[in-house]
């Protein structure tokens, strides 16, 4: 065996020692050391100290019950330093109180840095907004205070002393740049009481940081409100749209309409209500038919049923999409994107499925091309034409 060899033999034999070494280090964990739960952070246990210790005071950890966040603690950057604040909800039975604590992350330690205090039975929500464009969110609280009353509350955090900057009773809120300018707006929905019909008002903040406020009137007869969607209008303007169901006309039907309403010139209005009867008479409609964005552009359109001629006993409808301008003036939406309805005879409810797809081609005649998997006999309608839709065959109506 030459040297060169020897040196190899010698080389590969310490390696092998070398690996066995350390398998068998390996082998000395015990089974117990493999499924041991990983350890939580430093940080972690420090937040859960100061989360314990208001809990150890009588507090409860206190769900909210709508809104887009609903968790009792909340993860949220609210002074844009590119670290999340703790937000966490309690309710405090023994004095009948509801307290959000704000929990900042100081190096790594975690501290009370405020505390918004009300009164209710619940949170129903909150929201994190920059009304004002200077990079500390507002915080906007709704305190459920019985069956029926609901209180929305604007909160500044400015330095992390809760101040409370307006308030307001409601049915619905929502937040939306309503005047264009890169800030949100809180705009409250309210059902009539036997005062006063039903209303909408929008909260601004000023630079100066003031809140002013400005209502209008929402349609005469409105009962409930269905959905709230915000987009724009055809030239540009933002928008609220508000469906709302009630009876219109003295001992009428449940119907739906469709309050428009926009903040231009300085004044908040309702734009779609039109004539002495105060109701939005351009988007009332018998099916309970939503707005909605229908060619993901961000114009929101509303559907408007409308009686086809057919030699049949049943009443059949189109769709009619229409999308409204600022001044109040509306056109009929031409479909650019594949949508998805059912439409059933009269008396029957209208459904949104995925059993049909129906798209729209570029026609200005309206022609639609249909695409149906139906396991029985389902008319099928939009724009202006109908489409009876069976197992077998397709069939149009006009």
């Amino acid at each position: 065996m030459t040297t060169h060899t020897h040196k190899k033999t010698i080389i590969a034999a310490l390696l092998m020692l070398l690996t066995c070494a350390c398998v068998s280090a390996c082998l000395r964990v015990s089974a117990d050391e493999l499924y041991q739960l990983p350890q939580m952070s430093e940080e972690y246990m420090k937040l859960q100290e100061q989360i314990n210790a208001v809990l150890s005071s009588g507090a409860e950890y206190s769900s909210l019950t709508s809104g887009p966040y609903r968790q009792a603690v909340q993860l949220y950057d609210l002074d844009s330093d590119g670290v999340n604040e703790v937000i966490a909800f309690f309710s405090v039975p023994s004095e009948g109180a509801l307290k959000v604590y704000i929990f900042k992350n100081i190096d790594g330690d975690y501290a009370v840095a405020a505390i918004i205090e009300g009164m209710g039975s619940a949170f129903e929500s909150v929201r994190y907004i920059d009304m004002d464009g200077d990079g500390v969110l507002e915080v906007v609280v709704g305190w459920q205070m019985g069956a029926a009353l609901k209180l929305m509350e604007i909160y500044s955090i400015k330095d992390y002393h809760s101040v409370l900057l307006a308030w307001s009773e409601y049915s619905n809120v929502t937040v939306f740049d309503l005047n264009d300018n890169g800030n949100y707006d809180v705009i409250v929905l309210r059902l009539p009481t036997e005062e006063a019909g039903a209303f909408a008002e929008v909260l601004m903040m000023m630079p100066d940081g003031e809140i002013i406020k400005a209502e209008t009137r929402l349609s005469n007869g409105v009962e409930s409100i269905s959905r709230v969607l915000a987009g724009r209008l055809t030239d540009g303007v933002p928008a609220v749209f508000v469906d709302s169901e009630g009876r219109f006309d003295d001992g009428g039907a449940v119907a739906m309409v469709t309050d428009i309403l926009v903040y231009r010139n300085g004044s908040f209005e309702n734009i779609s209500i039109t004539g002495s009867g105060g109701i939005s008479e351009d988007t009332l409609r018998t099916r309970m038919l939503q707005c909605s964005d229908i060619n993901d552009n961000g114009i929101i359109s509303v559907p408007v049923p409308r009686l086809l001629k057919a030699q049949s006993e049943t009443n059949y409808y189109a769709i009619d999409w229409y999308a409204f301008s600022s001044d109040g003036n509306s056109s009929l939406s031409q479909l650019s994107r594949t949508a998805r309805f059912t439409y059933t005879p009269e008396g029957e409810p209208f459904c949104i499925s995925t059993a049909f797809s129906i798209s729209a081609t570029d026609d200005s005649c309206g022609a639609l091309s249909v695409v149906f998997s139906a396991p029985s006999f389902s008319p099928l309608l939009i724009a202006s034409t109908l489409w009876c839709c069976t197992r077998r065959s397709v069939s149009s109506y006009s």
